[in-house]
């Protein structure tokens, strides 16, 4: 899953997931657009929009929509403990390095 990344958009009321892939020169191409949740089931409108993509291997799907549940767990979390949804910047790190995850919008 090198090439395919999930950017997460972070804010106070919603978090906002999409599908890239990244090309030549670190240049990034959306697969998706951004679903927000929980406004929207954006994991079921995420791995409908993966599995209408036959090139993406399945075990790829599986771990980007791993991921997207990873991501709704945090947020929630992080609502659920701080009474907002501000993010922990060690998290910060830990998708970053090891998930192929693009954080933006942090509030």
């Amino acid at each position: 899953m090198q090439s395919l990344t999930l950017q997460v958009l972070w804010l106070d009321d919603s978090l906002g997931l999409a599908v890239n892939q990244k090309v030549a020169n670190d240049n990034l191409v959306p697969l998706t657009p951004y679903y927000f949740w929980p406004i929207s089931e954006a994991w079921e409108q995420i791995r409908f929009e993966l599995d209408s993509k036959p090139w993406i291997p399945k075990e790829d799907r599986i771990r980007l929509l791993n991921l997207v549940v990873k991501a709704m767990n945090e947020w929630q979390d992080s609502r659920r403990h701080n009474g907002t949804s501000k993010m922990d910047p060690y998290l910060i790190k830990e998708f970053g390095a090891t998930d192929n995850i693009s954080i933006v919008g942090i509030t």
